[in-house]
C-alpha cells in the first residue's frame, strides 16, 4: 500500500507508512530492512522532488549497506543518488556518484550494471549539455548490452543514442552535419524499434515513436520552406508521434504519456512548418492536469513555463497571462531548490 501512496503522487501518505514500518525495523534491530527502509524514503522524497531529503536518506542507506558489507545495495545507492543529483541540476555531484556506481560494478564484474552505469552517465552528461560525452557513455553502454544479448536494453540505448544525437543536431550550426547527425539519430530509431516490434517490448515502442516524431521535427527546423521532403517529414511527425501515445494509453501509463506530450507540444510551438498553438496550449493543459492530480511537481513547472512560452509568443496582447504562468513556474522551480532552472524563468519573463 504504501508503494501504491507513492506512485499516485499521495507523498505524505506513503512516508507516514515506511516511518512506521522503518520504526518497527530498528525496534528490531533488523539492519538490513533498516538499509532498505531508508532507501524506500529515499525514493519517496525523490518522486516528490525533495532532492536534498532523497539523497540524505539514500546516504544513511548507502551507509549501512556498507556497514553490512553488501557492495551491490552500496553500489545501489550510489546510482540513486547520482539521479537525484542529475534531476537536482547538480551535475558534477551526479558524475561523482555515478563513478563511484561504476568502480564498484567493475570490481565486482557485474556486466549487466555496468551497462546501466555507463547508461547514467549519458544521461548526466546528456542533462548537461556535453552531448558528445553523452552519446560516447551510451554508446559504451549498448556495445555490453549487446554482448550480453539483453535486447530490451540494448534497443533503449539506441533510442537514446538518438535522442542525445538529435540535440547534439540543435547545437550544430552547419546545416549538412547537422542533417547528417539526425539522420543517424533515425537509423538508429529504426533499429530499436524493429528490435522492440519483433520482442513485443511496447513501453519502449511507445518512447521510441515519440523520440522518432521529434527527430522528424527536427529535421524541419532545418529544412527549407520549399524543400520537397518537407510535406512528407510534416505527414511523419504528424502520424508517429500518436502511436506513442496510443501504446502509453494501452499501458495506463499516464505520468509518462503526460511528460512526453510536453516535448510534443514544444514542437506545435518551436517549428514554424508545425506551429499550432492552440493544439500546443491543450496539450500542455492536459499534461499539467495529471501533474497536479499525480503530484507531479517539477513536470507541473515545467508545463506552466512552457505555457508562458505559448503566451509570450502570442504577445502584446497576453504578456499578462504568460507573466502569470512564468510567475507560477518560478515560485514550484524555488520551492524544489531548482535554482537554474528558476533563474532560466527569469530570462524568459
Amino acid at each position: 500500500m504504501a508503494d501504491c501512496y507513492r506512485c499516485w503522487g499521495k507523498y505524505e501518505e506513503s512516508l507516514a507508512a515506511h516511518k512506521q514500518d522503518l520504526a518497527l525495523r530498528q525496534q528490531l534491530d533488523d539492519r538490513p530492512n533498516i538499509a532498505y527502509a531508508y532507501y524506500q524514503l529515499g525514493r519517496i522524497y525523490q518522486d516528490w522532488g525533495k532532492y536534498q531529503e532523497a539523497i540524505a536518506h539514500h546516504q544513511q542507506s548507502r551507509e549501512l549497506y556498507q556497514q553490512l558489507d553488501k557492495e551491490k545495495n552500496v553500489a545501489n545507492q550510489w546510482y540513486w543518488m547520482a539521479v537525484c543529483y542529475r534531476n537536482w541540476g547538480n551535475y558534477e555531484q551526479a558524475l561523482d556518484a555515478e563513478q563511484q556506481d561504476l568502480a564498484l560494478r567493475q570490481q565486482l564484474d557485474d556486466q549487466p550494471n555496468i551497462a546501466d552505469a555507463y547508461s547514467q552517465l549519458g544521461w548526466i552528461y546528456q542533462d548537461w549539455g556535453q552531448y558528445e560525452e553523452a552519446i560516447a557513455h551510451h554508446e559504451q553502454s549498448r556495445e555490453i548490452y549487446q554482448q550480453l544479448d539483453q535486447t530490451e536494453s540494448l534497443a533503449r540505448q539506441l533510442r537514446r543514442i538518438a535522442n542525445s544525437q538529435r540535440q547534439l543536431a540543435r547545437e550544430t550550426a552547419d546545416r549538412t552535419a547537422a542533417i547528417s547527425l539526425l539522420t543517424q539519430a533515425e537509423q538508429h530509431l529504426e533499429q530499436a524499434i524493429q528490435l522492440n516490434v519483433d520482442r513485443e517490448y511496447q513501453e519502449n515502442l511507445a518512447y521510441d515513436y515519440i523520440a522518432l516524431s521529434l527527430v522528424c521535427s527536427d529535421f524541419l527546423r532545418h529544412i527549407p520552406a520549399d524543400d520537397a521532403t518537407q510535406l512528407a517529414r510534416i505527414a511523419q511527425f504528424e502520424s508517429t508521434y500518436p502511436m506513442g501515445f496510443s501504446h502509453f494509453t494501452a499501458l495506463g501509463k499516464t505520468v509518462n504519456l503526460a511528460e512526453e506530450t510536453l516535448d510534443i507540444a514544444r514542437a506545435y510551438l518551436e517549428i514554424p512548418a508545425l506551429e499550432n498553438l492552440d493544439f500546443a496550449e491543450s496539450l500542455t493543459r492536459q499534461s499539467l492536469q495529471t501533474f497536479q492530480e499525480f503530484n507531479r511537481r517539477r513536470l507541473q513547472a515545467d508545463a506552466l513555463k512552457l505555457l508562458g512560452e505559448i503566451y509570450k509568443h502570442c504577445l502584446p496582447h497576453q504578456s499578462a497571462t504568460a507573466a502569470q504562468f512564468f510567475q507560477e513556474s518560478r515560485q514550484l522551480y524555488q520551492e524544489l531548490d531548482l535554482t537554474e532552472k528558476a533563474i532560466e524563468i527569469e530570462r524568459l519573463w
